[in-house]
């Protein structure tokens, strides 16, 4: 099974956060630069486990829809599955790895949904 690890040390609790809205479903959808390796071998079906940045697995989930899109397309609805307004999905995805993603950039959104969840430990 395939590990989908949310956090990082010095991240000020966005990854706990995260984890909480994934497992609460809240949040169905996460997004990166399309040229990301980080996951793009992920496909519909694929089963994944949830981690924290200690390691620790919080939830099993499974991938619904893997999607190519251009940066400026993200909408509402999108938004929304990421657990997030379209004006904070955009400010949090507008500067990734280290430069300003452009309107026209192709971006890789994986859809999930938990199937079970973990007892934090």
């Amino acid at each position: 099974m395939k590990r989908f690890r949310f956090g990082w040390y010095g991240d000020g609790g966005l990854g706990e956060k995260m984890i909480q809205a994934i497992m609460a479903g809240r949040k169905t959808a996460t997004a990166c630069p399309a040229y990301d390796p980080e996951d793009s071998d992920l496909a519909i079906g694929d089963e994944l486990e949830l981690v924290d940045k200690h390691g620790n697995v919080r939830a099993q989930l499974v991938v619904t829809l893997v999607e190519l899109r251009a940066f400026g397309s993200f909408n509402e609805d999108l938004a929304q599955r990421e657990g997030v307004t379209l004006a904070e999905l955009k400010e949090k995805m507008h500067f990734a790895n280290g430069r300003h993603i452009r309107e026209d950039e192709e971006m890789r959104v994986v859809h999930f949904r938990v199937v079970q969840s973990k007892i934090k430990i």
